[in-house]
């Protein structure tokens, strides 16, 4: 979505940017130097979001390598002043300046007080760098293959996660500040409102969900992409520039080209939080797809009527042996091999339709 940032805040809500403002990614700046000099309004986002990051370090006392080296110089030369002076005093050398006896007992100890020093500069530096990462990381929710799981953010949504899947977000939401999640899988929300009607944003690979308080499902896997909207109202911001607003029962795909209105059954999409499996002719390439997003395990298909077949049926999703036996038992199919053995091929029967 790099091409269709709107606020600084979306920049500053990547994790790309940041690596490339502190230089700590490797191969991101170059990407971002092309995108900042393609477009002028990319150029004047970038620099509003480096000013909004420029103000928090100063709010938050971060302080500048140069200058903390200068302290340092600093501090350790007041010590050698102190050294000397003490080394002068033992020798019967009168002192310019009278000094308290506080002070005499701090530069008995010469040597431990520049260790002391030097451990109070380091602990500024790694205090510094825990913030800033603590600042900007992303907390994580995630579920395996062949699990489900709910869970509650801190705005008190509720989310439920099909089986691989993983949901980000940064921690520390704010009122009035909008909520933000990236989800890589499968999940249904269910976003609370907010008095402040502060907006909740699902980002996927090529598209925004933008939503105040709603109930809806989202999908991104490889080569699949859509939102299916149950309750309330959202707006879909596609990579490709094109906004599209959707009313309860709505499926859309989304690719690359933008976003598409489709038919689509909401029992067959929705049965996985009941751990059900509804096949409706679906086509085997597709059950392959299934099965390795929700188990990890990659189905070989055998003979060239086997990419041809369908599938229709309902069963459970919990099990993958009890899904493979189920095809057997269509009488279409041959399930050769096993998980065990390393793989395993399905093989349709010619002689049957």
């Amino acid at each position: 979505m790099r091409e269709h940032y709107r606020l600084p805040e979306e920049l500053l809500a990547d994790d790309s940017f940041l690596n490339w403002y502190f230089k700590t990614g490797e191969g991101e700046g170059g990407a971002w130097d092309e995108w900042i000099a393609a477009d002028a309004e990319n150029k004047e986002l970038a620099f509003r979001a480096v000013e909004l990051l420029e103000l928090t370090r100063l709010r938050e006392k971060t302080v500048p390598a140069e200058r903390i080296r200068q302290a340092s110089d600093r501090l350790l030369a007041d010590i050698t002043r102190l050294e000397d002076s003490f080394v002068k005093e033992e020798a019967g050398i009168p002192k310019k300046n009278s000094m308290s006896e506080a002070a005499y007992r701090t530069r008995r100890l010469p040597n431990y007080g520049r260790w002391i020093a030097v451990a109070c500069l380091l602990g500024v530096l790694v205090a510094g760098v825990v913030y800033w990462a603590a600042r900007f990381r992303h907390s994580e929710i995630r579920t395996e293959y062949g699990q489900l799981g709910d869970q509650v953010l801190p705005d008190g949504t509720e989310v439920a996660m099909n089986a691989n899947s993983r949901l980000k977000y940064t921690p520390g939401w704010k009122p009035g500040v909008d909520r933000e999640v990236w989800i890589s899988g499968e999940a249904f929300f269910h976003v609370r409102k907010t008095p402040e009607k502060s907006r909740f944003i699902v980002h996927l690979d090529d598209c925004d969900v933008i939503v105040t308080g709603t109930r809806f499902n989202v999908v991104n896997r490889p080569g699949k992409e859509n939102v299916m909207l149950q309750e309330g109202s959202v707006i879909l911001h596609a990579a490709s520039g094109s906004e599209l607003n959707l009313r309860p029962g709505d499926f859309v795909a989304v690719d690359k080209s933008g976003l598409e209105k489709v038919s689509a059954r909401p029992d067959s999409l929705m049965a996985w939080r009941d751990r059900r499996l509804i096949l409706d002719n679906t086509p085997l390439p597709e059950l392959v797809n299934i099965v390795r997003d929700q188990y990890g395990v990659v189905l070989q298909l055998s003979g060239d009527s086997t990419a041809k077949k369908t599938v229709t049926g309902i069963l459970r999703n919990n099990n993958l042996g009890v899904l493979l036996k189920a095809l057997e038992m269509t009488g279409d199919f041959e399930v050769i091999g096993s998980q065990d053995s390393g793989g395993i091929t399905i093989v349709a029967h010619p002689t049957r339709n």
